[in-house]
């Protein structure tokens, strides 16, 4: 009695095994792709990023958005991402009956542009904004603070993303 069980067992899990891998077939046949996943023309596969600020934690997230779609990020590269401004900015949105914070607005914008080797805009600067807002829980104070953090970087991802879909329509001559 027990090795019939262990059997039906075993071939409901070949069988779940097998309409995973049917169902991953399907997807990628469609043409579905995890987020974040590009198809980035040859031509722009090389770039280097440029900023003012060395310690850029949005030119960190870039390079690895960049390099996660296999860009190889060069300082010698034909094209240049240039970080003209990035600005991270914390507003109030509400109050609660003691006048204190109880909602805030994170927004991340950063102005960039593309140039060549020669200096020759090849993208016009442009501006992009991401934004998130968030609630204070004057209880919690701790797993409040801590809510910014996380929501920082999802801004510094999301204008990432932007940045190389940005790029990669680029037209090259």
């Amino acid at each position: 009695m027990m090795n019939r069980g262990y059997r039906m067992q075993s071939h409901q899990n070949k069988l779940i095994v097998l309409m995973i891998c049917t169902l991953m077939v399907i997807a990628s046949g469609c043409g579905f792709k995890l987020r974040g996943l590009y198809d980035i023309p040859s031509s722009l596969t090389h770039v280097a990023i440029v900023t003012e600020d060395r310690s850029s934690a949005l030119a960190d997230t870039l390079q690895e958005a960049l390099e996660s779609n296999g860009v190889t990020v060069d300082s010698q590269a034909p094209y240049r991402i240039e970080i003209v401004e990035e600005r991270m900015t914390r507003r109030t949105l509400s109050l609660d009956s003691s006048a204190r914070a109880s909602e805030y607005e994170l927004r991340g914008e950063v102005t960039f542009q593309v140039t060549d080797q020669d200096d020759q805009l090849i993208l016009t600067p442009r501006t992009l904004a991401s934004e998130r807002s968030y609630e204070v829980d004057s209880s919690n104070i701790t797993a409040s603070e801590s809510q910014e953090p996380v929501l920082r970087q999802q801004i510094r991802q999301d204008l990432s993303q932007q940045i190389m879909r940005q790029y990669i329509r680029i037209q090259v001559q």
